[in-house]
């Protein structure tokens, strides 16, 4: 093998091919195996020294100008350094000066090479520059400036995730060891993702990309459920889709759903609806997106009508915020199923139409202490209308909110299973999920290929908190005396389980009074102190009703009924009646750590041909690294490398 030392430059005589990576002067004579490397060698010379250059004039050669090659071609026909056969390059300040201020000083430097003989030859040069050069400031300067395509597939990894460019620009300046390497700067940086989301936006009509998207999707997996809705035109309205792995989480945690359409996602400004649950760790699940144009009622009976095709049925309960669109709706599409207003929005509301009052702060706390501590309807009732007497608001929001109480007030929703929902928080919080990872510039086919991103990650978290309800053992440590801890601990997912010890907790401060029995059922007056400074301690009462030949367990504070976990009144009785055993009916599947089917449904949230060029990417990655490594062990190694 002949060793070769890269750090000595070649002899440079007449006829000599130079070596293009050498930097050498430029003198006529001087020969090299193409215009390319003509060009690039003239080009690094500059660099060199601290100037930039332009192709003055150039001529195609014959065999490429067949071919359709031209100086307004593109891609393949576009005329590069290698299809000439002859090319002037000059100082990029050579010229007259065309304004006050410009740069242009009318700088004589030139090279002219030509093709003789098979070689690209140099036939003249001037070197004398009437400017100051600034060879340190080179790797500012345009021509010098560009981003290679390994750090940009990077940058773009990035930028997918939810890295700002001020970010992005700063972890690639600590990579690349401070600015005196960087080959770009954070503007041409900004510049080159602009480009890469307008490909995306402007390559196709969108809605037609979306539906070749869409058809590509159920091609990988025949379980992909999409829909798109299109005027009389053909323009796009309303687009609906879940992959299989959302499909499959809904038939177990489908019964409750919250829907939002708060978050425009795209340069269209079209509202993003994630339909959004609860899974057996508690956290939020989604189970479908949407896309509409128009936020009325025949969008969203057209969404819902699509949920129906893609799930098979309407879910047990749906809340919303008030939009009187959807609420209209619902009524078409789901009759009978129980819909539930945005708890959080009305308190916000309440903030919006009564805040300038003067007596708000005593008004806002009555509110809460209605909504919040009265359970029953009764109560509630009367404490919402004492509130509108006092202050005499039996008018405008208060008494409007009144009326439609029955749709809001936890007192009246105790009694239906929302697995602890009571607002659209968590579609609230999916969407600020989204929001890092989705641009309010891109387009429809990029907001999905960003949404089903988002998707994997909250895939990967749900397979960690399953490994952990698995694997680790629960963060307290179990209290065997209270039957309930002591059996759920093993059932139940780690977040589940702390929902249960802190009802434990509260055990310290209630108490159970038996009041009255009949038959195999017996009454108990649950007191319990409720947490408040010491100088207002309050008590509150609660009836539990225990059968314990049936297996019948019953609180007046509704917690089981809506959020499926045993009260604190509830233990505290079953300890008082001594029970051996939880009644199967009170351990609710949906919050078990068990494995479940969708868990295993593999759903490509990418594109396969993407994914190729990923897979060949790492692959080549992984060798340089090696070879990189290689060449750290001693200095020859270096040079060879």
């Amino acid at each position: 093998m002949v060793s070769i030392d890269l750090n000595v430059e070649p002899f440079i005589g007449e006829g000599t091919i130079v070596n293009s990576t050498t930097p050498t002067t430029p003198c006529p004579g001087m020969c090299f195996e193409s215009g390319r490397e003509f060009f690039e060698f003239c080009n690094r010379y500059a660099y060199m020294t601290g100037f930039e250059l332009f192709v003055i004039c150039s001529k195609i050669k014959k065999e490429y100008k067949d071919k359709g090659v031209s100086k307004v071609g593109i891609g393949e026909l576009e005329a590069r350094p290698h299809t000439m056969e002859m090319i002037r390059l000059k100082c990029k300040k050579g010229g007259v000066k065309s304004s006050v201020g410009s740069n242009v000083t009318g700088c004589n430097v030139f090279f002219y090479g030509k093709e003789k003989n098979g070689e690209f030859v140099v036939i003249s040069c001037d070197l004398a520059h009437n400017h100051p050069l600034l060879p340190e400031n080179s790797r500012m300067m345009v021509n010098y400036r560009s981003i290679d395509s390994a750090t940009f597939d990077r940058v773009m990894i990035n930028e997918r995730a939810g890295v700002s460019v001020s970010r992005n620009f700063g972890t690639q300046l600590i990579e690349k060891g401070g600015f005196d390497n960087m080959t770009f700067n954070k503007k041409d940086l900004r510049n080159a993702i602009a480009v890469e989301r307008r490909k995306t936006m402007f390559e196709k009509g969108d809605a037609v990309a979306l539906e070749e998207y869409f058809k590509a999707q159920r091609d990988l997996n025949v379980d992909f459920y999409s829909s798109i809705e299109r005027d009389e035109e053909g323009i796009l309205k309303n687009a609906f889709w879940s992959d299989a792995r959302s499909r499959g989480s809904c038939k177990y945690f489908g019964d409750v759903i919250s829907f939002d359409t708060t978050f425009s996602s795209n340069r269209y400004r079209m509202p993003f609806a994630p339909f959004v649950g609860v899974n057996h760790h508690g956290r939020s699940i989604v189970f479908a997106g949407a896309l509409i144009s128009h936020e009325d009622t025949p969008s969203f009976v057209w969404v819902f009508e699509e949920w129906l095709k893609c799930m098979g049925k309407p879910p047990e309960g749906i809340i919303t915020d008030q939009d009187k669109a959807i609420g209209r709706a619902i009524s078409i599409l789901f009759p009978g199923v129980p819909h539930r207003l945005c708890l959080w929005h009305m308190l916000q509301n309440a903030s919006r139409n009564l805040g300038k009052l003067d007596e708000w702060k005593s008004i806002d706390t009555l509110i809460r202490t209605a909504v919040h501590d009265m359970l029953d309807p009764d109560e509630f009732d009367e404490a919402w209308c004492l509130v509108m007497d006092k202050y005499n608001q039996r008018k405008g929001w208060m008494l409007d909110a009144y009326d439609k109480r029955q749709q809001w007030a936890p007192a009246y929703n105790r009694g239906k299973f929302w697995a602890g929902m009571s607002s659209t928080q968590r579609s609230e919080g999916m969407n600020r999920t989204f929001k890092i990872h989705v641009n309010l510039d891109c387009g429809l086919t990029q907001f999905i290929k960003n949404y089903e991103f988002c998707m994997k990650i909250k895939a990967e978290e749900e397979s960690k908190d399953n490994l952990d309800s698995i694997d680790k053992p629960p963060r307290l440590d179990v209290d065997k005396s209270v039957l309930a801890e002591y059996v759920l601990h093993k059932v139940y997912t780690n977040e589940m389980f702390d929902v249960v010890v802190n009802e434990r907790k509260g055990l310290t401060h209630t108490n159970v009074t038996k009041t009255n029995a009949l038959g195999s059922l017996v009454f108990y007056r649950a007191d319990e102190k409720l947490t408040s400074p010491h100088w207002r301690k309050r008590f509150k009462s609660y009836v539990v009703k225990v059968d314990k030949v049936k297996g019948e367990l019953s609180c007046s504070c509704q917690l089981f009924e809506f959020r499926g976990i045993l009260c604190r009144h509830i233990l505290k009785a079953m300890d008082v009646e001594d029970f051996q055993f939880i009644p199967e009916k009170y351990i609710l599947d949906r919050w078990t750590k068990k494995v479940r089917s969708y868990e295993s449904v593999r759903v490509s949230y990418y594109d396969p041909e993407e994914t190729a060029m990923l897979a060949k990417a790492k692959e080549l990655s992984q060798r340089h690294n090696y070879l990189k490594e290689l060449a750290m062990r001693n200095e020859a190694a270096y040079n060879r490398y």
